[in-house]
C-alpha cells in the first residue's frame, strides 16, 4: 500500500487481478523529452485508417483509428514476447449508469472474456490461445474493464484477433450467461466473509456516502440477481464501441505491422455515441463517520481515513510521500513503532488513494489482536497528526523519494507492466507519459509541502473509522452484560429443568425470544404422522387468556413477528420484537407455547389448511419426488414419515391427540428457552424463570431415542409416472447422524466436493448442469440427530432421466475410487468455511443454533467449532466415507415416461 499506483484505482476489489503497472522505457528518456512528442500530432500517409500519429519517447506510438479507437504500441525488444490488452472506458463500479449497483461491467467481463463471438466458439478460443502458451485473463475494476493476451511475440497478430473479436462480436450465449451469472453470485457471496474485500467495501460506502464511488465494483447481489441476458447485451453494445476503447499492443514487435493489423481488425465497426457519465463532486465531508461490523475471527482490522484531493490537485504527490514516510518498509515510522518497538500490531500500511473521477483519500490500515486495537488506533492517529506538526526529517524525505524511485524502476522490467502503465496513464490523464512526470514532481517535494498537506486533509472533524470486529467485541465491548463476556451465551438451568440460554446483542434495540421441544418426526409414528404439525400450528391459536385474533393482534400492533411451527426434530416458538416489547412478548410466547387451549374452532381451519398442503404436492414435482423418496425408507427412521402427514392419518387426529401429545412432551427435560439481543441478561433470566418455571417436570419420561436404525437389507429402486412434462431423480444412502463428528464433517466435504455447498457447484453441477444435462442438481444431508440419508436430488427433461442417473453414478464411482484431486479438495474446504461464516447471521439464527446443538447434546457452544472440525478433515478421510456410505440406496426417479416400479 501507499503505491503511487494506488490513485488509479482500488486494488482490493476482485483480488489479485487489480495489481497496477508502471511504463517500461518512460523512465529511460530525458525528463524534457517527455514533455514534447518528437513529431506530435503527425498524420503518416502509410496508415491512411488512422486520423491521428503521435511518436513519443520511449519507442511508444499512439495513434487515433477513424472509429475513434485509440491505440498505443511500444516497441520492446529486449525479449521475443508481447501482450496484447484492450481498455473499456467508462465501465466499472462507477460508471454503469442506469445499472448502477448490478455489477454489470463486471458480469459482462465474465461474458466477454474468451465467450463466443459471432466467428469463434468459447472452446475454440480456448483452444487457440492454448496452443501458442497464451495467457489469457481479464479484470473490472471501479472506472474500467481489461482484456490482455501475454504471448510470444510470434503469435501477436493472432492475439490482436482475438481481442478484437471479443471488443467488437460478443454474442453472449444463453448456457454462457445462465453460467457465468451463477460464478459471479458466488464471488459476490465469497467476497462478503473475506474480510479483505469487506473493509474497502466499508471504507467505499463510508468515505462515498453520496456519490457512485461507493458502488463496490462487483455490485449487490440483490440487484445482481434481477441481471438478464438483454442487460448484459445492451451495456455491452452502448459500451464496447471503438471511441470508448484503449487498444494497447507492447513487446518485441514492429510498429507500422501491428497498426496495419489493427486497423484491418477494426475494419467493420463504426463510432458509437459517446458514453461519457459526468460525476458530480463529491460532498466535503463536515465530521467525523464511522462504521464497524462484527464477523468470525478473532482479530481486529482497522482503517482510518481522511478525504483528500482529485488526481490533477499537485498535493497529490506529497500526499503519496507521506504515506510512504509512515507505512512503507519495515523501517517506516508506523512499522517500527507499532510492530516492533510496541507490539500493538500484526500488520500495518498505508495508501493515498486517488481515483480519476473523485476526490481521494489517504488511509492507514492495521490489524491487531484484541486487547491491542484502541492503543493500536490511538498511536496511528499520534503519528498521522505529527506530520502537521512536525517536518520530517531529510533522511526520511530522501528515502521516501528514492523508494519511490525504485517502484517505478522496477516496474519497468516485464511487457505487462509497460502496456499497464500506457493504458492506465491514458484512461486516467489522457497522457501516456504521465509516470514519467509523476517521478520528476515526487522528486521535487519538499518537508514543508508533506506538512501542508497533512495540516490541510488529515482533520480530526474529517477522520473516517471503519472496523471489523470479533462477535460482540465492538468498542462498547466494556459496556456489555458482566455475565460472561461481550457477546457470549450465557446459559442457565431453572429449578424445574428448563434450559435456558442467553446473549446479549447491543448494536441494534431488537431482541429474539426462541422455546423449543424435542418433537416432530422423532416422536410421531407412521399411524399418527403429521400430528407434531398439527400441535405447532396451534400453539397460537389461542390460550387460557388470549384468543387467536388477540395475539396476532398484539404482535401486528408492535411491529414484530411471531410464528409456532414444528420441524422434523422439534416444535418451536419464535418472536422478535423490539427491546421495549420483548418483557410483555416473552410472556405471551411462553402461554401459547406452555398453555395452549387448542380451541376446537381453530382446529378445524388449521386442519382444513393441512389437508390442503397435502393434496397440493400432487401440484409439484418436488414434493412428489420427496414423498416417493420418503416411503420407501425404512419404517424405523423417522426420515420415513413426512413432516407434514398423509390425509389418512391428519384426517382422523383430534383436538384431544393434540392435548395429549402437548401434556406428555412439553415437559422441562426436553424444553429449552433462548433470549437474545439487546437485554440485560440478570432481567432476562428472572422473566424466563417467572413464565417457564412453572412448566411440569417428569424425570420418569424416556428420553427421546436417537440413535434410529436406517439401514438398507438391499438397494431400492423405483419410478413413478407423472402427468409433468418433467423428471426428477433422487438417490440417498444410508450415513450417520450429526452427532458423529468425524464422519459428518467428512461427509459434507464429500458434498461440497460432489455439487457445492449451500451454492451449486462441485462435479454434479459443473457436469450434468454444464453440459445442458439438467435444470438444477444438488447432493444435500438429509440427517439429524438420528441418522439419515446422504442425497443426491436432480430435475432434468423425460428423455435425458437415464443419462442422467448414468452420470450421477459416475460421480459417485469416481468419489469411491477417491479420484479426488488436491485441489478440489482444498477448494472444497474453502468454499465450506467461507459460506458457513455467512450462516446465521441474525440472532435469531444464533439463538437457533444454539438451542438445537444443545437439545441434541452437543453444546450450545458447539457451532464455534465448526471451522476447526472441517478443517480436520483430510483428503483420505473423505474417501474413506465415500467407500463406506455410498454402497447400499434408494435410488427413485419420476417422469412422464417409463412404467412404474411395483
Amino acid at each position: 500500500m501507499g503505491k503511487r499506483f494506488s490513485r488509479f484505482f482500488c486494488r482490493a476489489i476482485l483480488g489479485a487481478a487489480l495489481s497496477c503497472l508502471v511504463a517500461i522505457s518512460a523512465m529511460m528518456v530525458p525528463a524534457q523529452a517527455a514533455d514534447q512528442p518528437s513529431e506530435k500530432a503527425m498524420m503518416d500517409s502509410t496508415h491512411p485508417d488512422y486520423i491521428r500519429m503521435e511518436k513519443l519517447p520511449g519507442q511508444i506510438t499512439r495513434a487515433t483509428l477513424k472509429n475513434g479507437l485509440t491505440v498505443l504500441v511500444q516497441e520492446n525488444h529486449v525479449a521475443p514476447v508481447a501482450t496484447v490488452r484492450c481498455y473499456v472506458r467508462n465501465t466499472g463500479g462507477v460508471f454503469e449508469g442506469p445499472w448502477l449497483g448490478m455489477g454489470l461491467s463486471h458480469l459482462c467481463e465474465h461474458l466477454v472474456a474468451g465467450g463466443s463471438t459471432k466467428n469463434r466458439t468459447e472452446k475454440e478460443i480456448e483452444k487457440i490461445v492454448d496452443s501458442f502458451g497464451g495467457a489469457s485473463n481479464a479484470y473490472t475494476s471501479s472506472a474500467q474493464t481489461a482484456y490482455f493476451i501475454d504471448c510470444p511475440a510470434k503469435h501477436v497478430m493472432t492475439c490482436i484477433d482475438l481481442i478484437a473479436d471479443q471488443m467488437q462480436f460478443v454474442i453472449i450465449p444463453e448456457e454462457e450467461y445462465a453460467r457465468e451469472k451463477e460464478v459471479v453470485q458466488r464471488e459476490l457471496a465469497d467476497g462478503e466473509v473475506n474480510r479483505r474485500r469487506v473493509i474497502w467495501k466499508m471504507l467505499g460506502e463510508t468515505v462515498y456516502p453520496d456519490h457512485p464511488a461507493k458502488t463496490p465494483t462487483i455490485g449487490y447481489l440483490d440487484v445482481l440477481k434481477t441481471a438478464t441476458r438483454e442487460d448484459c447485451l445492451a451495456f455491452y453494445k452502448e459500451r464496447y464501441i471503438p471511441n470508448n476503447q484503449i487498444f494497447v499492443v507492447v513487446g518485441d514487435v514492429e510498429t507500422d505491422t501491428i497498426l496495419d493489423r489493427i486497423a484491418k481488425a477494426f475494419a467493420e465497426t463504426p463510432r458509437g455515441r459517446e458514453t461519457y457519465i459526468a460525476m458530480e463532486a463529491k460532498k466535503p465531508q463536515i465530521s467525523p463517520r464511522e462504521s464497524i461490523r462484527e464477523m468470525d475471527g478473532k482479530t481486529y482490522d482497522l482503517a482510518l481515513a481522511w478525504p483528500t484531493a482529485e488526481l490533477s490537485h499537485p498535493d497529490l504527490f506529497a500526499l503519496d510521500v507521506a504515506a510512504y514516510i509512515l507505512g512503507e518498509g519495515e523501517s517506516s515510522r508506523l512499522v517500527r513503532k507499532l510492530k516492533y518497538e510496541k507490539p500493538l500490531v500484526l500488520s500495518v500500511n498505508t495508501a493515498s488513494y486517488t481515483p480519476s473521477y473523485v476526490k481521494g483519500y489517504f488511509t492507514v490500515f492495521a490489524a491487531t489482536e484484541a486487547d491491542t486495537w484502541q492503543e493500536a488506533s490511538d498511536e496511528i492517529l499520534r503519528e498521522v497528526y505529527r506530520l502537521r506538526d512536525e517536518l520530517v526529517s531529510p533522511a526520511e524525505l530522501e528515502k521516501a523519494k528514492k523508494q519511490k524511485a525504485a517502484e517505478l524502476i522496477f516496474g519497468q522490467q516485464t511487457v505487462q507492466q509497460a502496456a499497464g502503465s500506457l493504458g492506465q496513464s491514458v484512461l486516467s490523464t489522457d497522457d501516456p507519459l504521465f509516470d514519467v512526470k509523476y517521478a520528476e514532481n515526487i522528486q521535487k517535494v519538499t518537508a514543508e509541502q508533506v506538512r501542508d498537506v497533512a495540516r490541510r486533509y488529515f482533520s480530526p472533524q474529517r477522520l473516517n473509522r471503519v472496523m471489523i470486529t470479533p462477535p460482540g467485541g465492538g468498542p462498547k465491548a466494556a459496556d456489555l452484560a458482566k455475565n460472561g463476556e461481550a457477546g457470549e451465551i450465557y446459559p442457565v438451568r431453572l429449578p424445574n429443568g428448563v434450559r435456558v440460554l442467553i446473549k446479549r446483542h447491543s448494536h441494534l434495540p431488537l431482541v429474539n425470544i426462541q422455546a423449543f421441544v424435542l418433537g416432530g418426526s422423532l416422536i410421531d409414528t407412521p399411524e399418527t404422522a403429521g400430528r407434531a404439525g398439527l400441535v405447532g400450528a396451534m400453539l397460537d391459536k389461542g390460550t387460557t387468556e388470549y384468543t387467536a385474533r388477540q395475539i396476532a393482534d398484539y404482535f401486528d400492533s408492535i411491529g414484530g413477528s411471531f410464528r409456532t411451527s414444528a420441524g422434523r426434530n422439534t416444535l418451536f416458538a419464535s418472536a422478535t420484537v423490539l427491546k421495549d416489547d420483548y418483557q410483555k412478548s416473552l410472556a405471551l410466547l411462553a402461554d401459547c407455547f406452555t398453555r395452549p387451549t387448542f380451541p376446537a374452532e381453530e382446529y378445524q381451519k388449521v386442519k382444513r389448511l393441512a389437508l390442503g398442503a397435502i393434496a397440493r404436492r400432487a401440484d409439484s414435482s418436488r414434493e412428489q419426488i420427496l414423498e416417493l423418496f420418503y416411503d420407501q425408507l425404512p419404517a424405523t427412521t423417522p426420515y420415513h414419515l413426512l413432516q407434514g402427514g398423509k390425509e389418512e392419518t391428519v384426517s382422523r387426529l383430534t383436538v384431544d391427540d393434540l392435548k395429549a401429545f402437548h401434556q406428555e412432551n412439553f415437559i422441562a427435560e426436553r424444553m429449552i428457552v433462548t433470549v437474545f439481543g439487546d437485554v440485560d441478561p440478570d432481567e432476562a433470566v428472572e422473566l424466563v424463570k417467572k413464565k417457564f418455571g412453572q412448566v411440569p417436570s417428569n424425570p420418569s419420561a424416556p428420553a427421546v431415542e436417537f440413535n434410529r436404525p436406517n439401514a438398507l437389507a438391499e438397494t431400492v429402486v423405483r419410478h413413478k409416472k407423472i402427468e409433468k412434462p418433467t423428471a426428477m431423480v433422487m438417490f440417498g444412502f444410508p450415513e450417520v447422524s450429526i452427532l458423529d463428528k468425524q464422519d459428518y464433517a467428512a461427509l459434507t466435504v464429500l458434498d461440497a466436493i460432489m455439487s457445492g455447498y449451500s451454492y451449486p457447484g462441485g462435479w454434479l453441477h459443473t457436469e450434468l448442469r454444464g453440459e445442458g444435462l439438467v435444470y438444477w442438481v444438488h447432493a444435500f444431508q438429509v440427517t439429524g440427530p438420528a441418522p439419515g440419508y446422504f442425497s443426491i436430488l436432480a430435475q432434468t427433461q423425460p428423455e435425458m432421466l437415464d443419462e442422467v442417473i448414468v452420470r450421477i453414478k459416475k460421480n459417485l464411482e469416481r468419489a469411491k475410487k477417491g479420484e479426488i484431486t488436491e485441489e478440489e479438495f482444498n477448494a472444497a474446504i474453502e468454499m465450506i468455511l467461507s459460506l458457513h461464516a455467512q450462516e446465521n447471521t441474525t440472532i435469531g439464527g444464533q439463538s437457533r443454533q444454539a438451542a438445537l446443538d444443545d437439545l441434541y447434546g452437543l453444546g450450545y457452544n458447539y457451532d464455534k467449532s465448526f471451522d476447526e472440525r472441517i478443517k480436520a478433515v483430510t483428503l483420505a478421510d473423505v474417501v474413506e466415507v465415500a467407500k463406506k456410505y455410498l454402497g447400499k440406496h434408494v435410488l427413485v426417479s419420476i417422469s412422464p415416461n417409463g412404467e412404474e416400479a411395483k
